[in-house]
């Protein structure tokens, strides 16, 4: 998971590589960006990442996190 989101960001930034803990900011993330990139996100792994969620995404272990924890809890208890 985390690869791909890494992956994910480095195509979507073009930059070479992603360190889970810098901020995205510091890669030249800008709005448009982040919206292409969530879009990205939601189709790669299947979640839905609101508005307000995006908007405390500011690492890539923090989008790790949050798709992690949607696609973990999408296949619990699910009928």
């Amino acid at each position: 998971m985390s690869e791909r989101v890494q992956e994910l960001f480095r195509h979507g930034l073009q930059v070479d590589d992603i360190d889970l803990d810098t901020p995205l900011l510091d890669y030249g993330l800008d709005s448009v960006r982040s919206a292409e990139i969530i879009i990205e996100l939601e189709r790669a792994f299947g979640v839905e990442i609101s508005d307000e969620e995006a908007s405390v995404l500011h690492t890539a272990r923090d989008v790790v996190e949050c798709v992690t924890s949607k696609t973990s809890h999408s296949g619990v208890g699910a009928a």
